[in-house]
């Protein structure tokens, strides 16, 4: 549905109840959307090998290149794995294998709704399957999903988040914002959400809650000009995780900061070690 149609219907749900336009937000905010892949991603995946790990609704599409120790790269929501194809050459002339997901509901794999805790258990296969993982780069909301499964379990040497949010409420007004859900509305959406995941929601899935009490090493890098997730979201995960080492950029927005080369290289020199 266009967005403009959207946002006509549900401004009419909500003339008609706050509760019925709350729980169409509901459903809404697990929904996934593909976008075609570009030509650069396409000659990426054709450079590496495709390949399955079992998920929990059918099999998780994957991408590798290289042999060496494992580095995962996580894309965000609505993103596929072979946007983080501009990192594999990098990390496999650094000796790594490079391994990237289309989480469930994304890319290749099936489905067309997921949650947070899902993506967290395709993670989670995925590296008993290729794992050890020396190191993980995530983009936006794969950031949310890795510091969760760390905290809770996951073992990863190093790990870089690429223009990340912090916060679930965040997230929640990005959403009302784009819907222009009022404010009732939203309302009725967080309650749906704390009804079925719980009343902590936020502790649960916020980036910068899950990341406080980690002792894995962490670079943090974030574009100043990023209008999707502003640079303060990369702040409060940088302040709140341990030792975590923030750097900024300019003018590379939220999704072209992947194919910057400094950005490249930064990444995989953390994740080698090397100071920065």
């Amino acid at each position: 549905m266009k967005l403009v149609m959207l946002r006509a219907v549900l401004r009419l749900l909500a003339s008609v109840s706050p509760r019925l336009a709350g729980r169409w937000l509901y459903r809404l905010w697990f929904v996934t959307h593909r976008f075609a892949e570009p030509g650069r991603e396409a000659r990426w995946r054709h450079e590496g090998t495709a390949f399955t790990v079992a998920g929990q609704s059918g099999p998780l599409s994957l991408y590798r290149w290289g042999e060496g120790p494992c580095v995962l790269l996580l894309h965000g929501w609505n993103g596929r794995g072979t946007q983080m194809g501009g990192f594999a050459a990098s990390l496999v002339k650094a000796g790594y294998c490079a391994v990237a997901l289309d989480a469930p509901g994304h890319g290749r794999s099936p489905g067309n709704s997921t949650t947070i805790f899902q993506i967290i258990d395709a993670v989670e296969r995925v590296a008993a399957a290729v794992g050890p993982l020396d190191g993980v780069i995530t983009h936006s909301f794969g950031a949310m999903v890795i510091a969760r499964a760390l905290r809770y379990g996951l073992r990863a040497d190093r790990v870089v988040c690429i223009a990340p949010p912090a916060r679930l409420a965040f997230l929640v007004d990005s959403f009302c914002r784009t819907v222009r859900a009022p404010a009732r509305a939203r309302a009725d959406l967080v309650r749906r959400l704390e009804r079925r995941f719980g009343n902590d929601i936020e502790g649960q899935i916020a980036a910068d809650s899950n990341a406080a009490g980690l002792s894995v090493p962490a670079l943090i890098i974030h574009d100043q000009d990023d209008t999707d997730v502003p640079w303060q979201q990369g702040e409060l995960l940088a302040n709140a995780w341990p030792g975590a080492r923030l750097m900024l950029t300019r003018g590379l927005g939220h999704t072209r900061i992947l194919r910057n080369r400094r950005v490249i290289q930064a990444s995989v020199d953390f994740i080698a070690g090397k100071p920065g």
